[in-house]
């Protein structure tokens, strides 16, 4: 069976790679091949525990141990990591996944696949260059995937993040800050890279303009200090993408798969609704369909998706709105949780289990309940030292 990818991200390319690896003759489209995706490319140990491989480029990434949360009333939690996240070039990263992917037999094309279409039981891609024939497909071209949008649907803005940000040349230390604004359903970001900061603001593409976003992290920026002489915001290089958050109701219903053909990663909707991670998810949903073709058992290939990942991608999207517009005890929901984890080394804890990737969001309540008393007595005693 000959197998088309198009799209050599992380999902492509790992994709592309097993199957090669197992014997199946692949061909993979992108115009580009390894480039600098806007994003943080933050990847967590549990990414790094599945997928040791990743570490072949440690040199070209950054480890992050700290994570500093700002609520939107400006209450302040510091939260040193266990298992540190590392932050990744994409073009180091993307150029890793795609030469490993190479060197097991995959055929790269660097073409832009214009066109495809069903003839007879085979596909035929028109490309910029030629025309190629195979007899399964998989979109692996991102949140904007043709594939996607020619025998799927395409995401409505109710689904998508829009990103906004900046890449500074800056020195700004080992942390992770996240800042989230009043009734914002987003937030902003500082990941420290190798060679520079990236800056960046991400937010419901439905409900917050990119003017929107511009001026909220410009504010920010301004406010804190933390960018130098930011007159000369217009020398940054400037990046701006979308990303799948997809809600309850399209995740229900959000097809992936059809015949001879699937998508995977941005184009299959594959981040984390809350926080926007995608790196982990798309490498994960290239594996899932690599082994289900391999197994001779496309169709599995949805269920495989929702078993491992897709079901917690439900809970995530229910708790979304609570989590950036609710109320609680008289404050936000936001303001109240940094405030109890200032003061709670087991909700940080509980924290820590969620950044690493061991703590999804389908036990969380459980979670907290279960550790409830511990905490609230770490509070109380918080308080009074305080006081006194």
């Amino acid at each position: 069976m000959k197998i088309g990818i198009i799209g050599a991200g992380p999902a492509g390319s790992l994709c592309a790679s097993r199957l090669s690896e197992s014997g199946q003759s692949v061909l993979l489209f992108d115009p580009r091949g390894a480039w600098e995706k806007p994003c943080g490319g933050g990847v967590t140990v549990k990414a790094l525990a599945r997928y040791p491989f990743l570490r072949g480029c440690m040199e070209a990434c950054r480890s992050v141990s700290q994570l500093q949360v700002i609520s939107p009333r400006g209450a302040r939690a510091k939260v040193m990591l266990e298992e540190p996240i590392s932050i990744y070039s994409r073009t180091a990263l993307n150029r890793l996944l795609l030469e490993s992917a190479r060197a097991n037999g995959v055929r790269f094309l660097q073409e832009r696949v214009l066109d495809f279409r069903h003839r007879e039981t085979r596909w035929e891609l028109l490309t910029d260059r030629g025309t190629h024939r195979v007899d399964f497909l998989v979109g692996a071209d991102g949140v904007n995937s043709l594939v996607r949008k020619k025998l799927g649907e395409r995401f409505p803005p109710e689904d998508l993040m829009m990103t906004f940000g900046y890449r500074v040349p800056k020195e700004i230390g080992d942390g992770i800050v996240i800042k989230f604004f009043p009734q914002f359903r987003g937030y902003y970001w500082v990941f420290p890279r190798t060679c520079h900061a990236s800056f960046g603001i991400c937010g419901r593409l439905s409900q917050h303009t990119t003017q929107t976003l511009k001026d909220l992290l410009h504010s920010f920026l301004t406010e804190t200090g933390q960018a130098p002489d930011t007159d000369r915001m217009g020398d940054w290089p400037v990046y701006s993408a979308l990303i799948p958050s997809l809600r309850p109701e399209s995740l229900r219903t959000n097809r992936i798969a059809g015949e001879n053909w699937s998508l995977v990663g941005d184009a299959g909707g594959f981040a984390d609704p809350i926080t926007c991670e995608g790196i982990y998810y798309a490498l994960r949903s290239g594996d899932l369909l690599a082994q289900a073709l391999i197994e001779g058992s496309a169709t599995s290939y949805p269920e495989r998706c929702h078993t491992d990942f897709a079901a917690d991608f439900t809970h995530a999207a229910e708790m979304f709105e609570k989590f950036y517009t609710g109320d609680f005890l008289g404050s936000d929901f936001i303001t109240r949780m940094v405030q109890a984890s200032s003061r709670s080394a087991a909700l940080r804890s509980i924290m820590n289990a969620f950044v690493a990737g061991r703590q999804d969001y389908r036990s969380l309540r459980t979670t907290l309940l279960r550790k409830c008393p511990r905490i609230g007595l770490e509070i109380a005693a918080s308080a009074f030292r305080s006081s006194r």
